[in-house]
């Protein structure tokens, strides 16, 4: 019998992940936006300092591949594993509050890349704990709460800092306290081993044979590549446009937090549910040329002036599509993946989303000094055009399947 199919087991994992939601929420803006905003207003970092405090999540999408195949031979049920990485998670947190630079860096960078590192292994269990006819609902009330924590901790954070810089250190107890408790709850998330499979790849590149043998894969990840490098190279440069006294903004801790994760976060919080029902009910490559739509006009909007409503406008446009797009990040694979290969799906999703999570951060941080950001925010929206016009036969091809089954 599945997972699902107990409905006492659906209710706890349905408890656990809302209470999950609560640590993840105060990690989610130390990755995007807190870290690094220590990194350049307290330590005034180099860019490269700043490229791979950014790019850091990225390194641990980068091995998720190796961690799936590591807890597959494990054996043991995947959320024990996904403990065991947010435990060392929290410890790399506690090393970063200890004090000097390399010290925060290094802890920054290891606590970001060993949280990352893991996403395939809760992909796999809501596949196996939720009901397919009801996997986005139910995922999407623990990410609801998870923006609406983020956005607490943001304005709590951007306050904080505002006040004292020197505060940055509780900022990091607090983080590096929230991913214990994550490791705990993990221990509580009903789960199951991976079970082992024949396959033709190799222990050095595991799941990769999967892109030859699975055309909708291979041009989803494709979209994904151009999507996410338009959406990453400029994510970081949103703190450093509205850091610098050059771009005319100079923007205090607290506004920074304010635009970059207080008013995207309560917007996703409002339109998580949405999107959630419309993942349940639509393709999703029409889903996901939505969200890519939404991410360009945010771009247009954001880095086009200096004024506070076009920056606003920015931000909310930004939640918006971030939730719908973290939703179909999280979950796209289930549609696609046999049931027995999901976690695998998601490890080989989660490397190339880990290649544009290290790159686009650096080439960002490289050429902004060369190129304006008007001109690099005008290639990240074709860039995310450029993804949606190459889901577009796909989008018609499973209409036309749906037309005919009618």
């Amino acid at each position: 019998m599945a997972l699902h199919d107990d409905p006492r087991l659906v209710r706890r994992a349905q408890i656990v992940d809302i209470a999950r939601s609560v640590p993840l929420g105060v990690l989610l803006p130390m990755e995007s936006t807190i870290l690094l905003t220590i990194a350049i207003k307290e330590f005034d970092s180099s860019w490269w300092v700043k490229w791979l405090v950014s790019g850091a999540a990225g390194i641990g999408l980068l091995v998720a591949p190796w961690v799936t195949s590591l807890a597959r031979s494990w054996g043991r049920p995947v959320m024990v594993p996904s403990a065991v990485l947010a435990a060392l998670a929290g410890l790399s947190l506690l090393l970063g509050a200890v004090g000097p630079a390399w010290l925060f860096v290094l802890g920054a960078v290891v606590s970001m890349t060993i949280s990352n590192a893991g996403y395939p292994l809760t992909t796999v269990t809501y596949s196996n704990v939720f009901p397919p006819a009801e996997l986005g609902r139910r995922v999407g009330w623990g990410m609801t709460l998870k923006v609406l924590v983020s956005a607490g901790f943001g304005l709590v954070v951007g306050q904080l800092l505002t006040e004292s810089l020197d505060r940055w250190v509780i900022v990091m107890l607090i983080a590096a306290a929230m991913s214990l408790v994550l490791a705990g709850l993990d221990m509580r998330m009903p789960s199951e081993r991976l079970e082992r499979v024949s396959t033709s790849g190799s222990v050095a590149l595991p799941h990769f044979h999967l892109m030859a043998d699975d055309r909708r894969l291979r041009l989803t990840i494709v979209a994904w590549m151009l999507m996410g490098f338009g959406n990453l190279m400029l994510l970081p440069l949103r703190v450093e446009y509205l850091a610098r006294p050059q771009y005319g903004i100079d923007a205090s801790p607290g506004k920074i937090l304010l635009l970059t994760t207080v008013v995207p976060s309560a917007v996703r919080l409002v339109s998580m549910p949405f999107f959630g029902i419309l993942f349940d009910r639509i393709s999703f490559f029409a889903g996901r040329i939505l969200v890519n739509v939404l991410f360009a006009m945010y771009v247009a909007a954001f880095f086009t002036g200096t004024s506070d409503v076009a920056l606003m406008v920015g931000a909310v446009l930004f939640g918006v599509g971030s939730a719908g797009g973290d939703l179909m990040w999280s979950l796209w694979v289930t549609k696609f993946a046999p049931p027995d290969r999901t976690a695998d799906y998601m490890g080989l999703h989660t490397f190339f989303t880990g290649v544009r999570a290290f790159l686009a951060p650096l080439l960002g941080f490289a050429v902004v000094g060369h190129l304006s950001l008007a001109w690099i925010a005008m290639v990240s929206a074709a860039l995310m055009i450029g993804s949606a016009v190459v889901l577009v036969p796909e989008m018609r091809l499973e209409r036309r399947a749906r037309a005919a089954l009618r």
